[in-house]
């Protein structure tokens, strides 16, 4: 009999929910009494409606028998009673609002133009990073994606910020870096802004896109701390020169065994090495900046050969190769070695032939 029970309670929710939603209306969702909603019940709704709403954003209206035509809501249906909940405006929470950059991120790939399209406005404009055409109208910003997903962009956040600008509107913006994986997975970082408003059907949009190249380039900057680096040197200060360490960094030097891995063990090796007044220039490898690879946002190594003048103790001056490695990471805007190993070369002793 309690299994019948079920079974006729389990039909009549089904045709609840059936007649419901063909209605565009609220949707029941059986429970027991008038209960607190739940998860399920309020992500049902939401996925019925486009919507970004939690439990807080429902108030509680009480109805005996059916909540019969009331919209706008949740109806909790049970034991021959139905609770009504009345959704009002709430402001995403932050998981909801990197959800639609994610939304945005699986529709590229889809390699669909009209399928990200449709995840802006009508009256969206797209500032887009490689194009100088202000993109106003569908049809423009169709075209924007027809020439950008056959790259095969797929995005990752490296730094976000979430501002609520009023009720409905909300702003993601940070720096983002793209993977262009049918490119030979080439890596470009840009900076965006969002703006998103929620649409008359409970729906968020982007209202605006700006995406824009990073105004410095990075690898540059990576190249400028070993040139601060080599210029410390000249100066014979092994201060001046381990201060372009981080404080956790990790010296693997050239002429002593010992690893330094403070501050002070560090500065330590620059007063002997300093003896002999080096100045080091990177060889045999082509471009401006020779083998700059990120591996975060943040973080980027930098490994060669380098050749360093030094003074010998009788005055005169010998050139010796090694090889290098750095490891940096960004702190503000100026990147600290946080490793630095540099090795003889293995074949020819560091020998330079002059």
């Amino acid at each position: 009999m309690a299994r019948l029970a079920v079974a006729l309670a389990a039909g009549l929710l089904l045709l609840a929910v059936s007649a419901d939603a063909s209605r565009g209306r609220e949707l029941l969702q059986s429970s027991k009494g008038c209960p607190a909603l739940t998860v399920n019940a309020v992500d049902s709704y939401n996925k019925a409606k486009g919507t970004f709403l939690d439990s807080d954003c429902f108030d509680q209206v009480g109805t005996k028998g059916s909540c019969g035509s009331k919209t706008g809501g949740l109806c909790i249906f049970s034991n021959g009673q139905s609770c009504f909940y009345r959704a009002r405006a709430c402001k995403p929470t932050d998981s909801q609002v990197l959800g639609l950059f994610a939304t945005w991120n699986a529709a590229l790939k889809t390699l669909n133009s009209k399928t990200v399209a449709a995840l802006y406005a009508p009256s969206a404009v797209l500032l887009p990073t490689v194009s100088n055409q202000y993109r106003t109208t569908p049809d423009e910003i169709i075209d924007y994606f027809d020439h950008f997903l056959p790259k095969g962009p797929v995005g990752a956040i490296d730094k976000y910020e979430i501002r609520h600008l009023a009720d409905g509107v909300v702003q993601l913006l940070g720096i983002y870096t793209f993977t262009m994986t049918l490119q030979g997975n080439a890596k470009v970082q840009a900076r965006f802004s969002y703006t998103y408003t929620r649409q008359a059907d409970g729906k968020w949009l982007i209202v605006e896109h700006h995406s824009s190249a990073m105004p410095e380039n990075e690898a540059a900057l990576v190249m400028d701390a070993f040139v601060q680096w080599n210029d410390a040197l000249a100066t014979l200060n092994a201060s001046k020169v381990a201060s372009l360490y981080a404080p956790t960094a990790v010296l693997l030097p050239t002429v002593s065994d010992k690893v330094r891995n403070t501050p002070a063990e560090i500065e330590d090796y620059f007063v002997s090495f300093l003896k002999k007044e080096p100045v080091g220039v990177i060889d045999n490898i082509d471009g401006s900046s020779p083998n700059v690879r990120f591996l975060a946002a943040d973080v980027a190594i930098n490994s060669g050969t380098y050749v360093f003048t030094l003074k010998n103790d009788d005055g005169t001056r010998s050139k010796v190769r090694a090889r290098y490695t750095y490891v940096y990471k960004k702190y503000g805007s100026k990147y600290m070695i946080e490793e630095h190993h540099s090795s003889v070369m293995p074949e020819t002793a560091g020998k330079v032939d002059e």
